[in-house]
């Protein structure tokens, strides 16, 4: 019996076909992870500042506003802004011709009480020398000689009334009471000013202080500053100690700034009014680790950096707590001790146990 050839040759093209399927199927051979570089850095400790650098002007210490005791028309001014002065120096006049005319009516008003003084004496010695010879009674001298002591009450009324007038005539020269610079002029010649009115203002040499406005959000630190430093860049010296003389209990309305003055402990050379400086608080912080920008990743919104193990060659995350940002860095206060190995480049291509390779020329 013949067997018809072509089933088996369609069971045989069957079979080949799902042995093809199968070996298509079959799971791939798992490629090697490589092994990926980083660099790394030893952590130390450093001991930090906390920095506050705010611009500030060199500004006189006390300023006086000199004004006239008296008023009256202003006859003379005889300095300018800028101008040097000295203790005695006259720095204003008024107009004498107001007060002239009261001191001379003082002045006739004192010689009248003198002769009504002389002219009550002259009574006075008469009637004692009547009393003497009983001409006269004890009450009519007593009353007498309190005419007499009323002409001397008269004359010394008078006398002070002359002596004000003088002071007053005397208070018309406005004149500097210590060395100083001229930093304001507030009248001209031909005004009128008032008793009290601000005329020349006037700047003391012998101290100087540095004024700069603190933004509120930062008063909380310029108060626990320890240390305080400024710069003038004008004159290219060296930072000069100094310490807050001054706070202003209020912020001002336009920047929410408070004032503080800040007095130099030390010569400045060169320092002049107006002149721009550079003021700097310090104050000594705990020892914290210092490390580039490029080593934190965050995790759950919290702060983290990779810790290799030499020993494995593998990374592992560590949290850690931050103490403020560097212009190309940042502190780390906690999470870390010395000795640890960080990585500082490819921290966000890591995971966790994963082995890596240091690079040739990292920090060891």
């Amino acid at each position: 019996m013949s067997i018809d050839s072509k089933p088996l040759v369609r069971l045989l093209l069957a079979l080949a076909g799902l042995s093809l399927v199968t070996a298509c199927t079959k799971d791939p051979v798992p490629r090697a992870e490589p092994i990926r570089p980083v660099r790394t850095v030893v952590v130390q400790p450093q001991s930090s500042v906390t920095e506050l650098n705010l611009p500030g002007e060199v500004r006189p210490r006390l300023e006086t506003r000199y004004g006239f005791r008296v008023g009256g028309k202003v006859a003379e001014r005889r300095v300018s802004i800028g101008d040097r002065v000295q203790a005695g120096t006259v720095l204003a006049r008024l107009d004498p011709q107001d007060l002239a005319p009261q001191v001379a009516v003082q002045q006739a008003q004192l010689e009248a009480a003198r002769t009504e003084l002389k002219l009550a004496q002259i009574d006075a010695n008469r009637t004692r020398d009547l009393r003497e010879r009983n001409f006269v009674s004890q009450s009519q001298l007593d009353r007498q000689q309190a005419v007499v002591d009323g002409a001397q009450s008269k004359v010394n009324a008078t006398q002070a009334q002359l002596e004000q007038a003088r002071n007053a005539s005397a208070f018309q020269v406005l004149r500097a009471d210590a060395d100083g610079v001229v930093v304001g002029v507030e009248a001209e010649a031909g005004q009128v000013v008032s008793a009290g009115q601000p005329v020349i203002r006037v700047a003391l040499v012998k101290d100087r202080d540095v004024v700069v406005n603190v933004p509120e959000k930062d008063m909380e630190l310029a108060r626990r500053i320890e240390r305080w430093q400024v710069s003038l860049p004008a004159t290219g010296g060296n930072p000069v100690p100094a310490r807050i003389r001054e706070v202003s209990p209020l912020a001002d309305p336009a920047s929410r700034t408070f004032a503080v003055r800040l007095t130099l402990l030390a010569d400045a050379p060169g320092a002049e009014w107006g002149m721009s400086a550079v003021v700097q608080g310090l104050r000594a912080a705990e020892p914290v680790f210092v490390l580039p920008m490029s080593v934190l990743w965050s995790k759950d919104g919290q702060p983290h950096v990779w810790r290799f193990d030499t020993a494995t060659q593998t990374v592992a995350p560590v949290k850690v707590q931050t103490a403020g940002l560097l212009d190309d860095g940042v502190r780390i206060r906690d999470g870390l001790k010395a000795g640890d190995v960080i990585v500082t480049a490819g921290a966000n291509l890591l995971i966790a146990g994963q082995t890596v390779k240091r690079l040739d020329g990292a920090a060891k």
